[in-house]
């Protein structure tokens, strides 16, 4: 059982590394494309009518690609005003406490998305913008990114309650 844990754990950390790079190239798309958007708009008066539609797809995949990752690597931003207050272990059980709870409320909110990305693709509704695409491939990342997100709360939750049994103040939050 721990080697399959083991091996799941390290096959998620590619997952959510792989799509921590996908949003990060997608930001240099986007960049580059409201660059030359911006020159053809001043210099040559013919602007990109794409760039804006596929800027407000990389800004709404970008978050759901990385939230797990940045999970991962505990950069998010949290305020720990009373946490910074309780001993060690106490925090790694309020941590635990609450990366349960996150991951459950994740989990019925990537349900959801999936029921609605699912039920897009059956009614095939397209995007009313200029780039015809279907919409569930617009939608499809959110319950995605938010399953990932649910999973390394999971994970997390795990690591504080073992550094949390084992006594220790060792566990992702040491410093």
């Amino acid at each position: 059982m721990k080697s399959f844990l083991r091996t799941a754990d390290r096959l998620f950390d590619r997952v959510i590394v792989i799509c921590a790079w996908i949003a990060g190239g997608l930001m240099m798309l986007a960049l580059v494309a409201v660059c030359v958007d911006v020159l053809m708009r001043y210099f040559f008066n013919r602007p990109l009518p794409w760039v804006l539609q596929l800027s407000e797809y990389v800004l709404l995949y970008i978050p759901f690609l990385a939230a797990a990752y940045v999970l991962r690597e505990e950069s998010h931003i949290r305020i720990d005003i009373l946490l910074n207050r309780l001993g060690r272990r106490s925090q790694n059980g309020v941590n635990a406490v609450t990366s349960v709870m996150a991951c459950g409320i994740l989990l019925v909110l990537s349900y959801y998305g999936t029921y609605i990305t699912v039920d897009y693709f059956q009614r095939k509704i397209p995007t009313i913008k200029y780039l015809k695409i279907p919409e569930f491939l617009v939608i499809a990342v959110i319950p995605f990114g938010l399953f990932l997100f649910a999973l390394q709360f999971l994970r997390r939750a795990r690591a504080q309650a073992r550094a949390m049994n084992e006594g220790r103040g060792d566990g992702p939050l040491a410093d």
